[in-house]
């Protein structure tokens, strides 16, 4: 009888997937701006519902929690944004630094001084690099090397020696 029920579930988990994939398989019509503002509503709602579970789910593991649990907890939360804030206060500082422009600096790669400094050596060198220009097909010699004039006068008295 176990059987049975896990047979049940196994198809009824298959039949949306498949159902799902035919969803996927039909030409999509753009939404007009009504349902694009009603989607945006709606997911912003989702997202204050899942924030405000999120939340909740917290008390109540919280209440779980003796008091040392909860300060290691937060001791571990506090130093990952301490260990964030100090990578990204060094790739600021390696920035400055090596005056690399502002919005390069999330481009920064590296976990030490000398290995941000040495990205940021490369991006420069990239970023400074001389660039040949394409070439202009209306400079350079021409075919024929005669001024205007002498065109002129050869038209009209021919070719001189």
């Amino acid at each position: 009888m176990a059987d049975e029920t896990t047979t049940d579930a196994v198809t009824e988990e298959a039949e949306p997937v498949t159902e799902a994939a035919e969803a996927t398989t039909e030409p999509e019509v753009a939404p007009d701006k009504a349902e694009l503002e009603q989607l945006r509503a709606a997911l912003a709602k989702a997202n204050k519902d899942a924030e405000r579970h999120r939340l909740r789910l917290k008390e109540v593991d919280d209440a779980k929690l003796s008091e040392i649990e909860k300060a290691q907890r937060d001791a571990a939360e506090a130093a990952q944004e301490l260990a964030a804030l100090r990578r990204d206060t060094l790739r600021q500082k390696v920035a400055l630094d090596t005056g690399l422009p502002a919005k390069w600096v999330a481009r920064l790669h590296g976990d030490s001084e000398d290995e941000l400094k040495a990205d940021a050596a490369s991006i420069l060198a990239d970023l400074n690099k001389p660039r040949t220009p394409a070439p202009d097909a209306s400079q350079g010699p021409r075919t024929n090397a005669l001024s205007e004039d002498d065109q002129l006068y050869e038209s009209i008295y021919g070719k001189q020696a």
